[in-house]
Order: C-alpha cells, then structure tokens, then sequence
C-alpha cells in the first residue's frame, strides 16, 4: 500500500479541566495547533469541565467546532471526567493532559515516528519539561522505567530526589489496543490514577518506546493536585502493595523484601509527620530494630540525617 493511501492515525486526547480557566485556553490550543494535523494524523479531542465556575465553559465554547465533544457538568472526579471524554472520542494514539499543562510543539509528529519505529510498543513517552505558574522552564525530566520490576519500585524511581525517574504523566501517550486490554481509569483514586493505568500496562505485558526530545510542559504551581504529596505517597504504595506481599515471578523475592521494608519506612514517615522531630527520630530507630534490613538503606539513613538536623537547628535556637 502506497503511503498516500495508508490511513492516517488518530490522536484520541482528553482534557479533564475544573476552575483552570487562567490555563485551559493555553492547553487546548497546544493541542489543535499541533503541525502535522491533516497530513500525518488525524485528531479527535475532548474537553470535559466539571462545572467550573471561573469562565472555563467560555473559554472551551470558542473552539467548539473543532472539539469532538466537550462540557461543563459536574462530575465525580478527575478519573471519571477522563473516563467520561474517552468515551466520546475513537482513535489510535491516546492521552489525556491536564488544563493546567501543555503540549510544546511537533509532539504529535514525533510520538507518530515513534510509534512506526516500534510498532509492538503500547506506552509511547519522551521528556517532559518542568515549568513554573508563568511558564519558565524549571528543568526538564525523563522516566526509564521499562518493567513491572522498576514501576513498583518507588524509592528508585518516584520517590527519589536525585533525580527522580518516573514518568510525569503529561508526556505520555499508549495505543487504543492497550485501553481495549485494560480498561478504563480506576475512579476511585483521587491523585495517582495515571500510575495505577501504567501499572496496570506493565502487568498485562505492554512495552514501551521513548524519544529524548521534550514532548509536554508539566506546570508546578499551588494550586494543582499532586501538592498534596502524602496522599499521593499513600495512594502509590496501596497500588503496588498486591505486587510486594505475594510471589511474583517477574519481581526477584530480594527485591520484594527491600520494597516492604522501604514501605514500611514510608508509611512510619507519614504517621509521624507532625511529630517533633525527637520523636521522629525514635520511631525511626525502633523501626530499625524490627527491620535491620533498613540499616543498609540510603533512604532510611536521609530520613535519620534530615531528622537529625531538625533536631540539632531545634536545640541550637534554644
């Protein structure tokens, strides 16, 4: 079949937006301003507002007629808004961003290659670029995650600060052929179900491609959800917990055992949050004495020295 007579693919995209009427405008025109539409993909979109109440219904009414479907209506919640756009959109390629992100220019065109380049790849991803509330770069991030193995591992890819390697969200994209094999978005998960749906991916054999180029913009500003970052913890360590606690061949029984006792540290630092730091450092040492395993891990030992410090600055200030 000659190129000129290949069906383009379709770009499925979803936009779950509530009161970001200051970034919706910026989100949607990332999207259908996209070069290659006409001539290399196709585009279907969905904008979905939960009511919002701050003029979003206004902004999305300007581009209607360019929309596959949108609304403003209260829903249940950001899973349930994604859900709900999907189900009004058919394609291809699929994504969702989020109305305080933003897509940067030749996205689509490259995650196209990439998929021809890998044809047996269902999460399709490349850099995602860090920015502020006004748009300055921050820096720029790439996951290397490619197995069950490595998505469970918080500590060594979501949970650490040196860098961390997880995907965002923003700069991923996955077949509809892997949507058909694992469904819709968990709504019951208020912060984390991009990583339940990924992880869900790597449990049911998906492959992945990446490009190091700079695909989405992921905003960091008050206002977003994911500042909410002990919620957020304890959402990912119920989603991996199933993985942890009973055999798994892809996951090595050393490798598990590490990850519960990692679990456990967390779970001890967000129950002890707001304790005086003495007493952080307490619950610390006698969860050592239950897990000596700890004793060899860099993350309880930065838990020690952070705690240690807010101790010595506490009693220096006496």
């Amino acid at each position: 079949m000659s190129t000129s007579n290949r069906r383009l693919p379709i770009f499925r995209i979803v936009t779950p937006s509530f009161n970001q009427a200051e970034y919706l405008e910026q989100t949607i025109l990332s999207v259908l301003s996209q070069q290659g539409r006409g001539t290399e993909f196709e585009l279907q979109y969905a904008v979905v507002d939960g009511g919002s109440t701050d003029g979003s219904a206004d902004i999305i009414r300007k581009y209607r007629n360019e929309l596959a479907f949108w609304c403003s209506e209260k829903d249940r919640g950001q899973s349930h808004a994604i859900n709900k756009g999907f189900e009004q959109v058919e394609g291809d390629i699929c994504a969702y961003i989020n109305s305080d992100d933003y897509y940067l220019p030749d996205a689509f065109r490259r995650i196209v290659t990439l998929r021809n380049e890998n044809p047996h790849a269902d999460l399709l991803y490349g850099v995602c670029r860090k920015v502020d509330a006004t748009g300055q770069t921050i820096g720029d991030q790439i996951s290397d995650i490619s197995s069950l193995a490595e998505i469970v591992d918080l500590w060594n890819h979501w949970l650490n600060p040196n860098p961390n390697r997880n995907f965002i969200q923003p700069e991923v994209f996955w077949t509809n052929r892997l949507s058909e094999r694992i469904g819709r978005f968990n709504e019951s998960l208020h912060y984390t179900m991009d990583f339940d749906y990924w992880l869900r991916g790597f449990d049911a054999g998906m492959k992945v491609a990446r490009t190091e180029v700079p695909l989405a913009a992921f905003r960091i500003h008050a206002g977003q959800k994911t500042t909410a970052r002990n919620a957020s913890i304890l959402e990912l360590l119920g989603g991996i917990t199933p993985y942890i606690t009973s055999q798994d061949a892809r996951i090595s029984p050393d490798h598990q055992r590490q990850m519960r006792r990692h679990s456990r540290l967390t779970r001890r630092v967000i129950e002890t949050a707001e304790a005086p730091p003495e007493r952080r450092l307490i619950s610390l040492l006698a969860l050592a004495g239950d897990e000596p395993g700890l004793l060899n891990s860099r993350h309880y030992w930065r838990q020690m020295r952070r705690n240690g410090k807010r101790v010595f600055w506490k009693r220096s200030a006496a």
